[in-house]
């Protein structure tokens, strides 16, 4: 089994970008596209101010497909150093990204699913078990010091492990979409059971398992609802994350298109405490661009609301293959009037030629109300356009207070936020992932801290390693993009400066959007050196590139 490899910070500063050194911190992950990466870099805050990070490093077999995905989880002090590194491999199966938990005791824990490992270099994708594994594996830990494994509970669930030879290793299996420990102690969850394909015969129905664990794993009590998926697919690949919320009275499950407990796309259901469905209704994008009838989300997110309602981000698709991010309030009372939950408000991100997926990472909530959105923009299509990740204070009426911008932003670095998390300090935790394609085998996964100071003034965010502008596209043609907040920062006079090599001004533009435009049709090809000046004072500069 190979592992990941860590190297030194001043090490993996040089391969992976160097960043600000006056930021709280951060710590970097090098890791070998070939071989492994890390993914789902979902972190937690512990008591005694831990950071720990839950990811899977997905390892690659003969073939050179990722088929090995083994949990992991990483421990930070509070001031960014590794303290502890562990992965938890289990024979014959692959795993799912942990969910964390500290009891009441102060005790870590993690909860996954295995499933049976498939070799997909062969048409028999269970060739190497006889008899085939036709179980997975729902399994809580307990975790030592060092992240070792002091205790296990583990409940095996019956699957069909029959396979079409047509079909790839995303049947007869199970995933965890969500979990979270509730107010009495105990533990909610909920997962996704898929049945194998068989074309063209059904081989029974899928179904979604709502289900109560106490800290010795016992399932206190549960409840399954049936459907079925598209082909036999597992719908949850890009839903791994949390979609579970709690209210005063009842739980609230955010579904998505393929969801086997929705009925007649009623994808958002109220249940009562023991997982009794009171109420189905629908939530729909309001836009009329978007082709699947307005209920394909992606990458969602949720997260309960100061003020009894929820926040919910995702990537939705639009016509001809667009892609943005989209944070929403849902005012989802279950008394409420009406088959479809009630938009509050919501917020579209998107680049001008957004025709590359998104990624939307979710919200953080600070104790004054207001929220941090976090989202990643790819601008064109494919991993050799520029892509930056956004950190977005808002008010709880969705109303832009600033915009920073994390990240590289290096030529041929494809950049993705992956989680986000509000620390008790006032800080922000963020973790990164990146790719490089100038050495398309290399990539970096970063935990970063912001302190509280990062959102004050444009001189803090850079102190934090933040950027309040980017230029896009780098490389470009006839015509250069700057995206920046320094509009939000008040008071504002800002304008952008272009000049040649040469140090020749060649362009000044006021700066009145978020977005300046600047046509460079008759720009001879070269480097130029653009700049964002506010208040008469330099905010951020850098070089753009016109091939």
């Amino acid at each position: 089994m190979k592992t990941m490899r860590f190297y030194t910070l001043f090490a993996l500063l040089l391969l992976c970008g160097a960043k600000s050194f006056a930021q709280e911190w951060e710590y970097s992950q090098e890791f070998d596209y070939s071989t492994d990466a890390p993914y789902f870099l979902l972190p937690y805050e512990f008591s005694d101010g831990r950071i720990l990070v839950s990811c899977t490093n997905n390892h690659v077999n003969d073939c050179g497909r990722y088929v090995y995905p083994i949990p992991a989880t990483m421990a930070l002090d509070s001031e960014g150093t590794r303290i502890a590194y562990s992965e938890y491999y289990k024979e014959g199966f692959f795993g799912s990204h942990p969910f964390v938990f500290e009891n009441e005791s102060g005790e870590a824990f993690i909860l996954m699913n295995y499933s049976p490992n498939h070799d997909t270099c062969s048409p028999n994708y269970f060739q190497n078990f006889d008899p085939p594994i036709d179980y997975c594996i729902l399994g809580l830990y307990k975790l030592n010091d060092d992240l070792s494994i002091a205790e296990s509970y583990e409940l095996e669930i019956p699957i069909d492990t029959f396979e079409y030879q047509g079909r790839p290793w995303n049947c007869g299996q199970i995933d965890l979409i969500s979990a979270f420990m509730d107010d009495d102690g105990t533990i909610v969850g909920a997962y996704c059971k898929t049945t194998s394909y068989d074309y063209p015969n059904s081989r029974g129905y899928d179904s979604t398992v709502f289900f109560r664990m106490d800290f010795e794993g016992r399932i206190l009590n549960e409840a399954r609802y049936c459907g079925e998926y598209r082909w036999g697919e597992d719908p949850t690949l890009d839903y791994r994350n949390h979609h579970i919320v709690k209210t005063d009275s009842l739980y609230i499950y955010y579904g998505f298109v393929r969801d086997v407990v929705a009925e007649d796309g009623k994808n958002l259901v109220y249940l009562d405490y023991d997982f009794n469905i009171v109420r189905s209704r629908a939530f729909r994008h309001p836009s009329v661009l978007h082709p699947f009838d307005n209920v394909y989300f992606q990458n969602m997110n949720v997260k309960r609301s100061p003020h009894g309602t929820t926040y919910l981000t995702s990537v939705i698709s639009e016509m001809d293959d667009h892609y943005c991010s989209v944070l929403y309030e849902f005012d989802d009372d279950v008394n409420a009037s009406g088959n479809s939950v009630p938009i509050k408000r919501y917020a579209e991100r998107k680049t001008p030629d957004y025709d590359s997926p998104t990624q939307s990472t979710g919200v953080a909530l600070w104790e004054d109300g207001t929220i941090c959105y976090a989202y990643t923009l790819n601008n064109g299509l494919g991993l050799s356009n520029d892509s930056w990740i956004v950190l977005e204070h808002l008010t709880p009426e969705f109303d832009t207070i600033r915009t920073l911008f994390y990240g590289s932003n290096d030529d041929g670095v494809f950049s993705r936020a992956k989680g986000i998390r509000a620390l008790s300090d006032g800080g922000l935790l963020l973790t990164t992932w990146e790719r490089k394609l100038y050495a398309w085998n290399q990539g970096c996964a970063d935990v970063v801290k912001f302190s509280a100071e990062a959102f004050v003034g444009i001189e803090e965010a850079h102190d934090n390693g933040l950027k309040v502008a980017i230029a896009y596209p780098n490389p470009g043609k006839d015509v250069l993009n700057i995206c920046t907040a320094v509009t939000m920062w008040q008071p504002y006079n800002a304008h952008v400066e272009i000049y040649d090599l040469n140090g020749k001004l060649i362009c000044n533009q006021e700066i009145t959007e978020n977005i300046t435009s600047i046509n460079t049709e008759n720009w001879p090809s070269g480097v130029y050196v653009w700049k964002v000046i506010a208040n008469g004072v330099e905010a951020e500069s850098g070089k753009w590139v016109k091939d």
